[in-house]
């Protein structure tokens, strides 16, 4: 095994990580978690100096790897395990109340019983049912808001994209394919209404640029004067999410490779 090594960072930071050489390498693979940070597996053969030079070539892999994980770091602690009693969707400046009622049957489901209340049913007293009950709830709510929204921005921008889709990731608020189709995320309900107009524009604008180029920005700028003040805003958004809308992580976070 090779003795640590460290990297200094575009950004300023310096991170040390661990070198680890094994005979089943036939090139160089770099692992990361948000718990352990980064281990560098290398073949044999390797000079510790080599390694070092072929790791400072995935420099912004590794500080883009390294912002993802300090959005979501606070989601490694215990999981809160209380079934939520009301929430706040900012986004469309709705309240809701919870109300839960067992019935019969081991599953459990969440509807709309009126406005501003949600009925969670079924075996409610398994409390982790019924967060995801909820959390299958807000994915319905997002689809009903933020698709009508989407089209409006879309005829607002002159920009469209060919399809929706509404998901629930950890680390990503949005996403355009080549073929200019849309993810969003569910959670964008529980953050402030300007700044899910950003991303929807945002995404918007990659179906004109499918990268982050001076060109983009540019684009992002033209339909969305505040931009930039937006997107600094954004990198503490995960700590608006209630943890109820996150499914429980396991021991060791889901590891990033290159």
């Amino acid at each position: 095994m090779m003795p640590n090594a460290h990297i200094e960072l575009p950004d300023g930071r310096h991170l040390d990580y661990e070198i680890r050489t094994t005979a089943n390498a036939r090139s160089l693979r770099l692992k990361m978690t948000a718990r352990d940070g980064l281990t560098v597996i290398a073949p044999k053969g390797l000079s510790e100096r080599q390694v070092t030079e072929l790791v400072a070539g995935k420099r912004d892999w590794i500080t883009a790897r390294l912002t993802q994980f300090d959005e979501v770091r606070h989601l490694l602690a215990e999981p809160n395990t209380a079934r939520p009693q009301a929430f706040d969707l900012p986004a469309l400046a709705e309240t809701w109340r919870v109300e839960y009622l067992e019935t019969k049957g081991k599953t459990v489901g969440a509807r709309t019983d009126q406005l501003g209340r949600i009925v969670v049913y079924g075996a409610v007293a398994d409390h982790e049912r019924c967060k995801a009950a909820l959390r299958r709830w807000l994915a319905r709510r997002a689809k009903e808001s933020l698709e009508p929204w989407l089209e409006s921005l879309s005829a607002e921008s002159g920009l469209s994209c060919s399809h929706l889709n509404i998901k629930s990731q950890r680390t990503r608020w949005g996403s355009c394919s080549v073929d200019a189709a849309i993810s969003l995320n569910c959670k964008l309900l529980f953050l402030p209404r300007d700044l899910v107009r950003y991303v929807l524009i945002h995404e918007l604008c990659h179906t004109l640029e499918h990268n982050h180029t001076s060109r983009f920005w540019a684009h992002l700028r033209q339909f969305e004067s505040r931009s930039d003040a937006l997107h600094g805003q954004m990198r503490g958004a995960w700590k608006l999410i209630p943890a109820w809308a996150h499914p429980i992580m396991s021991d060791k976070m889901k590891e990033a490779d290159f």
